[in-house]
């Protein structure tokens, strides 16, 4: 992933589900960090995301996030 990136996110658990609903499944990688300032489960890097619809930010996890299964995507 390379800030820039356009992203489609997809829920895994009912949290993810519920956030792509309520938010969009098309994001932007505005930032790229090897770590969060709280806790987390997920290993790192990390992301920050922009929602390409709305001005909803969230951090997901690279590897192996717990919420949500990343695609990047051609525009």
């Amino acid at each position: 992933m390379l800030v820039g990136d356009k992203i489609k996110l997809k829920g895994i658990t009912r949290h993810g589900k519920n956030r792509v609903r309520e938010q969009g499944e098309t994001w932007e990688v505005i930032r790229l960090s090897p770590t969060v300032g709280f806790k987390t489960k997920a290993p790192g890097p990390f992301m920050l995301l922009q929602a390409t619809e709305s001005i909803n930010m969230r951090w997901v996890s690279t590897v192996n996030d717990d919420n949500f299964s990343v695609e990047v995507i051609d525009e």
